[in-house]
């Protein structure tokens, strides 16, 4: 979860495309294949649906802090973010342990907190949960518990697109980006094992099936007109506005690519 929490950090200090991928790629360089598919399950927009009502939350936070409601109140208005003000609130190892939430640090990796700590709240009583979620807080401290709060409310958002991802991706495997982001369309189970079969070189028929061709974009003229030749040796057409894609019919199965490199078929099911 140190890992991954830094890995966010990283991503939210920075407009920067490329500071962006460099931090994904140094991720997935030093990640578990188990915790890399989580990562790559959330980079891509992927999340759990709400596990616990906020407002449950919420209170347990007020009474672990010693933050009367309106105060709270007060702070959730000037933060803006519920899974953030929780953060700030709780008291941590270093302003010194409280009764209600001591210290307890441990080490567990991020498919461990998701696997193990995270999805199982989907099935708990009220009371489990609050023990459970209690134990988290005392576990972790900083972004790790901003994570953990986004991720049981159900709004964890990380400021990436899958096409940023498959391009890390990409960077760290030596295999085409178009190929990464031909595997993760679709249904993508976040399993080692998925993990893995993502990364492996490139060479199977489904990687070729897929692929599509270069786009070549359209630029100003740089010469004179003449310098062309003669107009019959050309075809000319309208350059629309709207979305330029490529569409790829093989072996009966159609891909969609966006100009920007990016596998866009589930956005069109009528297709």
């Amino acid at each position: 979860m140190k890992l991954f929490a830094r890995l966010y950090s990283a991503i939210d200090s920075t407009t920067s495309t490329n500071a962006k991928v460099a931090a994904i790629a140094t991720y997935f360089g030093e990640a578990a294949p188990a915790d890399a598919a989580w990562a790559v399950y959330f980079l891509s927009g992927g999340r759990p649906k709400r596990l616990i009502p906020v407002r449950r939350i919420a209170a347990w936070a007020m009474d672990v802090s010693g933050v009367p409601e309106w105060l709270f109140d007060e702070c959730y208005h000037a933060v803006g973010d519920l899974a953030e003000t929780i953060a700030l609130l709780l008291p941590s190892s270093e302003t010194g342990p409280s009764a209600a939430l001591p210290a307890a640090r441990t080490e567990s990796s991020l498919h461990v907190w998701v696997e193990q700590r995270l999805l199982p709240l989907a099935t708990m009583t009220e009371d489990e949960q609050r023990v459970a979620v209690l134990a988290a807080w005392r576990e972790l401290a900083g972004t790790e518990r901003y994570i953990w709060n986004k991720l049981i409310t159900g709004s964890f958002r990380v400021g990436v697109s899958e096409q940023l991802v498959a391009r890390a991706l990409a960077r760290v495997s030596g295999v085409e980006e178009g190929i990464i982001a031909h595997r993760l369309s679709g249904h993508w189970t976040p399993t080692a094992e998925s993990f893995t079969a993502l990364v492996a070189p490139a060479g199977g028929a489904d990687d070729d099936r897929s692929r599509p061709f270069p786009f070549y974009l359209a630029y100003a003229l740089e010469g004179e007109l003449e310098s062309l030749g003669a107009s019959t040796d050309w075809q000319a057409e309208w350059k629309w506005d709207g979305i330029r894609a490529q569409v790829i019919r093989r072996d009966g199965r159609t891909y969609i690519w966006s100009r920007g490199g990016e596998l866009v078929t589930d956005r069109f099911p009528e297709l």
